[in-house]
């Protein structure tokens, strides 16, 4: 069977070393992180190469001082007696990529790369009103933003941490020895090797693994009361008003649905409902009775057909729908106008 070859370009490994290298300082401005996610969209090639270094990076961090020396003495230059290409292609292929990416890395100015950094890198990123945007992490992990959702993510020597501020992400989280933790409102959510989706309406937080596992808690139980771990298929979410933690067995796809544009609920609060659903509707939705928001609604909503969800409402809820230019709002039905509803 040939060998599999993929194209080594220097010019592209020091680009990308030399963005791992501008990441690293905490003072970077807001127009060079846009300019580096518009580099990594713009080239699958580009996110490949960012993620080639920042696994070396990763790898050289980890080592102590005298594995450090002898890795970048090994690979950095490569030897000129080299085996020819024809007898081994795989190891040629694997001494020119480390050699080539420590290179570029020393070249770029990140000898970073041979310690840890000393304070945290910091970062914000944020999605568009029903849009989605991809984001590609220093450590090799990615995540997904639904619509009009946001992240803040803080890399350190000890840990990897990021705040869902707002919204719904998707992880896909890189080994490491640093551990990787997400804060979503009142829970802490730490991935134990695994793919996981959040999605957090105010105080309230649903957490959907898909691949691995996680380990989920409250941010206010003392000696990690109330931690649960979840498994690939698992879903827990978590009620600041009851403080209870509901564990379902689920369809990962079901909950990442929205990755598809539908959105997934299985019993839960019209209030949070309406509060996802506005992340896409071109009319936002109000509940002009906050007791409506209190319902359970279990059921699919396409984003591309909103406002067809909303005229229907009114078949399996006693609410009626108000319509102004701007907004829909769901009022409350007396009996006498629902009696007139079809059934």
């Amino acid at each position: 069977m040939k060998p599999t070859h993929f194209p080594f370009d220097r010019q592209l490994e020091h680009t990308a070393a030399d963005w791992w290298a501008r990441l690293r300082d905490p003072s970077l401005p807001d127009d060079e992180l846009v300019a580096w996610s518009e580099w990594l969209d713009a080239d699958a090639a580009n996110a490949a190469a960012y993620e080639r270094v920042s696994a070396l990076a990763e790898l050289m961090g980890g080592m102590d001082e005298v594995n450090r020396r002898a890795f970048v003495a090994r690979f950095a230059p490569v030897p000129a007696r080299t085996a020819p290409v024809a007898r081994r292609p795989r190891a040629r292929l694997a001494m020119a990529l480390a050699a080539g990416v420590t290179l570029a890395l020393l070249g770029a100015g990140a000898f970073l790369a041979l310690r840890p950094a000393a304070t945290d890198t910091e970062a914000r990123f944020a999605s568009a009103h029903a849009g989605h945007r991809d984001i590609a992490l220093p450590d090799g992990s990615s995540i997904e933003l639904g619509g009009a959702s946001s992240v803040t993510t803080r890399f350190g020597r000890d840990e990897r941490l990021v705040d869902l501020d707002a919204g719904e992400a998707f992880f896909r989280v890189a080994h490491a020895e640093r551990p990787f933790i997400v804060h979503a409102g009142p829970l802490r959510i730490r991935d134990l090797g695994t793919a996981f989706n959040v999605r957090r309406s105010g105080e309230r937080v649903t957490v959907t693994v898909t691949e691995g596992r996680v380990r989920v808690s409250p941010l206010a139980a003392p000696n990690d009361a109330g931690t649960v771990e979840l498994g690939a298929g698992r879903e827990v979410s978590f009620d600041a008003e009851t403080q209870a933690m509901r564990i379902l067995d689920v369809d990962p796809a079901s909950a990442t649905a929205w990755r598809s544009h539908r959105l997934e609920f299985v019993n839960e609060p019209l209030a949070s409902v309406v509060e996802n659903v506005n992340r896409y509707a071109a009319r936002p939705i109000r509940l002009q009775d906050p007791s409506l928001g209190k319902m359970t609604f279990t059921g699919t909503v396409e984003v591309d057909t909103i406002d067809s969800w909303v005229a229907a409402l009114p078949r399996v809820f006693p609410v009626r729908v108000v319509t102004y230019p701007d907004r829909l709002e769901l009022a409350r039905q007396t009996t006498m106008a629902r009696s007139a509803q079809p059934r």
